[in-house]
């Protein structure tokens, strides 16, 4: 198993464990029904630049990838890691 296989599925098993705690605790009750972005991570001030990129759209998906979810991100980037890891020759 490649280092590209394996951080695709530790990727993949972080993003799950994000989910789980995430739903967990929309089930006690203890408030925690908004999704963890990157957003909440950073200082705002940190995350302008975004805005004022002007170049063919790329704002609209910088602000798209910021503002989903976690755990989402790191489904994508974990399955990413695994299919390039099944096309790169041992």
């Amino acid at each position: 198993m490649s280092k590209l296989a394996v951080s695709g599925i530790i990727s993949l098993v972080i993003g799950g464990v994000i989910l789980l705690f995430q739903q967990l605790g929309n089930l006690m009750g203890t408030g925690g029904g908004e999704a963890l972005c990157l957003v909440d991570l950073f200082e705002p001030s940190n995350l302008d630049w975004i805005d004022s990129m002007t170049f063919l759209g790329l704002n609209n998906l910088l602000d798209t990838i910021v503002l989903t979810p976690l755990y989402i991100l790191l489904f994508v980037v974990g399955a990413v890691l695994l299919i390039i890891s099944g096309f790169i020759k041992s």
